[in-house]
């Protein structure tokens, strides 16, 4: 077998809980390895062209990303309100890659692209390697802590971690879905058509100071709606084949780019059969929305079709079991907790399963993330990061998101870090000291007593 290398601590997964933890481990002084399975960094936030986070940015390595894309006026680093709450900034995915791999390469992090994990190697029931498959063949990485940030849950699962999938009552996940790209709207007159449709507008953000421009609307416009004319037209004989009610769009950095939000797969995230038909779906019923939105609504009639997302937008797959598992109650009801690594006001964003509709949920000031929730039942060495923590099928909803996927991996990357440079196995580290490290970066926890900024307290 042949021996890839020997790193304090290995990530698994490039996007942006991934991408956070390896680059603060690096900066803890840990040698780092980020593995990941596609040609490019950075996942849904680039290669997913979701560029807008759903919520406040509480991750420090997050807002120096976004700072940086701000200086390369790739992005609008501005906290900005939607009913379900605030969020910061949005940013073009070309730019945050870009970003991504600066800082990547400045903190030291050696990345192994196009890598697939196969089996963890276990001593006893602590995490000791992986075997990975590239194109050169099979090879064992060997470290001393480890952080699972594949989305899936890939390696605690291969360790044997329990996991949970799906709601309860049925084992349904959230549908999948891939944002695609259009050039050439004319977004003055796209506004102007919501606001005279405003009663089929859920939200309708934009900057009220702009003028007649596209150049005044980039990245600062977010629209849904279009419920009533998608019945309308649907009784009317237009063919939309797309089992969702409502569209979704938001403007990018090109004057009259606009992404669109609509397309929807039921299936299961972690089947290849599943994932292939997603791909196809998922186009025909973009292109269906791209007609819908020619004919239809205002500002689209020389519209141009570019892209589907190149990366698949898996909403849902494993949960690992953690030591805690956050609930809908504790989402909601702002709950805060003694081991939080991390306040998060993202709301509870839920796609129906096996359904049309969608729930924003605002959640006010916000709750804490318990670190418990990242931390394997019975397995060691292993610490999980982004949207496959611990966390009930709603609670989910919630933590799926940017903030608390970054916000993650930045308190697993202090947790592995401490366990690789201290040679003990990372269930000997004591939740304290990588709150004490976080708050000295300035991260917001989420505990019981603690002070909020000003700006989440406007949010409650």
């Amino acid at each position: 077998m042949n021996l890839f290398g020997y790193y304090d601590v290995v990530v698994t997964g490039a996007g942006s809980s991934g991408i956070v933890a390896a680059i603060r481990a690096a900066r803890e002084g840990a040698s780092v390895l980020l593995l990941e399975g596609t040609g490019f960094l950075g996942g849904l936030i680039t290669g997913g062209r979701l560029t807008k986070p759903t919520g406040l940015i509480n991750s420090t390595i997050f807002h120096e990303m976004l700072d940086r894309c701000v200086g390369y006026k790739g992005a609008d680093g501005r906290v900005r309100e939607s009913y379900w709450g605030k969020y910061t900034g949005t940013f073009d995915a070309e730019v945050m890659q870009r970003v991504i791999i600066e800082m990547v390469e400045e903190a030291g992090v050696e990345v192994l692209l196009r890598a697939n994990v196969t089996q963890a190697v276990m001593k006893g029931n602590a995490v000791h390697g992986l075997l990975i498959r590239t194109k050169s063949g099979e090879s064992l990485v060997l470290a001393k802590a480890f952080v699972d940030a594949s989305g899936d849950g890939d390696v605690a699962a291969l360790a044997g971690a329990d996991f949970m999938l799906g709601r309860e009552s049925d084992g349904l996940t959230q549908p999948i879905t891939s944002y695609f790209r259009v050039l050439n709207v004319n977004v003055p007159a796209l506004i102007a058509d919501c606001e005279a449709n405003r009663a089929d507008m859920w939200e309708v953000v934009y900057p009220k100071e702009a003028g007649d421009r596209n150049e005044d609307y980039a990245m600062a416009v977010l629209l849904t709606g279009f419920q009533q004319r998608i019945k309308d037209k649907v009784a009317e004989g237009f063919d939309w084949i797309i089992p969702k009610d409502h569209i979704t769009m938001k403007t990018g950095l090109i004057p009259g780019e606009i992404s669109v939000n609509v397309t929807r797969f039921q299936g299961n995230g972690l089947d290849d059969r599943d994932l292939s038909r997603a791909e196809i779906e998922i186009r025909k019923q973009a292109y269906c929305a791209f007609d819908f939105l020619q004919r239809y609504v205002k500002g689209f009639e020389d519209a141009i079709f570019l892209e589907v997302a190149p990366k698949l937008g898996v909403r849902e797959t494993r949960r690992i079991t953690g030591h805690y598992i956050i609930t809908e109650a504790d989402v909601r009801g702002n709950r805060r907790f003694d081991d939080a690594i991390g306040l998060c006001n993202s709301p509870v964003d839920v796609h129906e399963p096996g359904g049309s509709r969608a729930i924003m949920d605002h959640v006010g000031i916000g709750f804490g993330i318990p670190y418990r929730t990242m931390v394997p039942m019975k397995i060691d060495n292993l610490i999980v990061a982004g949207r496959c923590i611990s966390a009930d099928a709603i609670a989910f909803g919630s933590t799926r998101n940017v903030p608390a996927c970054t916000m993650t991996g930045e308190a697993a990357a202090i947790a592995a870090t401490l366990s690789a440079t201290r040679g003990v196995p990372t269930s000997s580290i004591g939740v304290s000291e990588i709150q004490d490290r976080l708050r000295e970066l300035g991260v917001w926890l989420g505990t019981p007593g603690e002070d909020v900024p000003d700006v989440l307290k406007q949010a409650s």
